[in-house]
C-alpha cells in the first residue's frame, strides 16, 4: 500500500489512512488531473478504517502490487469525475444488462454516500466530536473547544462498522 498513497499516509497494520494536507485530495483544472491539497485545513485528518476495510485494501493491493493508486481506470489512470460516474458509479447502483450486474440502489448519488456514513454514525450512538472529525467537518462552538476525540471512541465507532458489515450478509475475511 505504501506506493498508493505514500508510506507516511497508509498504515494498513494500524487500519489507519492520513489524508495529506499538501496532496490529499484529486482535482481537475484544465482537464488537468492534479493531486492537491484538500478542500479545508479539517479535511487533512486521520481516516480510521474497521478490520474489513483494511482486509479488502490489502486484497486489493495484492491484485496490482505495483499499481501506484488503488482505484484507477482500465488503463490504471485515475477517473475523472464525469468518467467514473459514467463507467463505474451508475453502472453499479442502476445495474448494467451488458454485464448481467444487478442494480444496488437505482438513483443514489455518490454523496449519499457520507450521508449514510454519518447517520450509521449517529445510529451507533458515536460522540458528535468524532462523527465531525470522520467526516472532516469543523465542529463549531463550545464542545468544539473543549471536546476532544479518544481512542476509546475510535475503537467503539469501528467496533460498529465491522458489526454493521458482518451483520448484513457480508461474511468477514
Amino acid at each position: 500500500m505504501d506506493a498508493i498513497f505514500g508510506k507516511h499516509r497508509v498504515d494498513l497494520d494500524k487500519h489507519e489512512i492520513r489524508i495529506d494536507a499538501k496532496d490529499g485530495a484529486l482535482h481537475e483544472l484544465h482537464g488537468k488531473l492534479e493531486l492537491g491539497p484538500p478542500k479545508t485545513p479539517v479535511s487533512v485528518r486521520t481516516v480510521h478504517l474497521p478490520k474489513f476495510l483494511a482486509e479488502l485494501l490489502v486484497e486489493l493491493r495484492c491484485e496490482k502490487p505495483t499499481a501506484r493508486f488503488v482505484f484507477t481506470g482500465v488503463d490504471g489512470g485515475l477517473h475523472r469525475r464525469s468518467n467514473f460516474r459514467r463507467r463505474v458509479w451508475l453502472p453499479a447502483v442502476e445495474g448494467d444488462s451488458k454485464s448481467g450486474r444487478p442494480p444496488i440502489k437505482p438513483h443514489m448519488h455518490f454523496h449519499d454516500l457520507r450521508h449514510t456514513h454519518k447517520t450509521w454514525l449517529i445510529e451507533d450512538g458515536v460522540p458528535e466530536v468524532l462523527q465531525h472529525k470522520r467526516i472532516g467537518h469543523k465542529f463549531r462552538g463550545v464542545m468544539g473547544v473543549y471536546s476532544h476525540v479518544t481512542r476509546p471512541m475510535i475503537d467503539a465507532m469501528l467496533e460498529g462498522l465491522q458489526a454493521r458489515w458482518e451483520q448484513n450478509g457480508s461474511k468477514p475475511l
